[in-house]
């Protein structure tokens, strides 16, 4: 059988010629057996066998096995090195953040949570300013200083007279408040002003009792000082000398006054602008509570 190109029948050694080129054809030279005191010669750089045994690829020294990609953890970009630029772009997955996206996510996260701190600090329960309370004090030109005020219900008809007090026995009123207030004019003469309110049960009642009251000799209902309730013994008299009165819904505010130390004229234009000043007052009154 002939020989294949290059393929040899049997091992040669690292360093000795082949037979074709050293003695000619049939020229065997005799070699030693390796023993423990002749050791292998040692293969030198570029000098191996004419064919070695097959093995299949073995590593060598120059030649180490290829490093195995390292997958990297996810969110995590691949180690700097040579080569690997091109690795991590192609191993990163599509929509993958890098180091500096997870660091402006964590500023981003911080910023809201300072500003939410912020907020609910600003806004939290008890931080907004109490609401002032409303003036529910009427607007008058004159300043009126409370003197007595009596809100016990003791019905209308027992303190009132002739024609009103027939009105109320057919219709009693829901709610009575009687009061006297003081004031002092520009001129500095003293006025005593009394306010009753009458509280209805509909509006068409209430119309039916100021139209009732402004008219003359049908009576009236009593004040405080004609009732003898009055604080003070030397209070003048009401004698409708500066009546007014007027309808607020179901509610009906009477007035009256009187100058305090001086006589009092009828009708007196004075006066007369205090009472109306006063029914301002009606209100307030009936809806105090005691």
């Amino acid at each position: 059988m002939t020989p294949q190109p290059g393929a040899s029948s049997g091992p040669h050694h690292v360093g000795q010629a082949h037979p074709a080129a050293s003695g000619g054809p049939g020229y065997q030279p005799q070699q030693p057996h390796p023993t423990a005191q002749q050791p292998m010669p040692q293969a030198h750089h570029g000098q191996y066998p004419s064919n070695p045994p097959h093995r299949g690829p073995q590593p060598t020294a120059k030649q180490p096995y290829p490093a195995q990609p390292q997958q990297a953890a996810p969110g995590h970009a691949p180690a700097a090195g040579p080569g690997n630029a091109r690795a991590a772009e192609t191993r990163r997955p599509a929509g993958g953040v890098t180091p500096m996206g997870w660091l402006l996510r964590a500023a981003g996260l911080c910023a809201v949570a300072v500003i939410s701190g912020l907020l609910w600090i600003a806004l939290k329960p008890g931080s907004e300013p109490e609401p002032q309370a409303q003036d529910t004090a009427p607007r008058t030109k004159y300043q009126f200083a409370p003197v007595t005020k009596e809100d016990a219900f003791q019905g209308c008809k027992s303190i009132s007279t002739s024609r009103i007090a027939q009105f109320f026995a057919r219709q009693e009123c829901d709610h009575l408040t009687r009061a006297l207030y003081t004031t002092t004019l520009p001129d500095g003469d003293k006025v005593l002003t009394s306010v009753v309110t009458v509280l209805m049960p509909t509006p068409q009642s209430a119309t039916e009792l100021d139209e009732l009251t402004t008219k003359n000799n049908t009576g009236n209902i009593k004040d405080l000082v004609e009732d003898g309730r009055q604080a003070e013994k030397n209070f003048p008299d009401l004698n409708d000398h500066a009546y007014a009165s007027q309808r607020q819904d179901r509610l009906v505010v009477i007035g009256d006054s009187a100058y305090i130390g001086k006589k009092t004229p009828a009708k007196d234009p004075a006066l007369l602008e205090v009472t109306r000043d006063a029914l301002q007052l009606g209100r307030p009154q009936d809806q105090a509570p005691q």
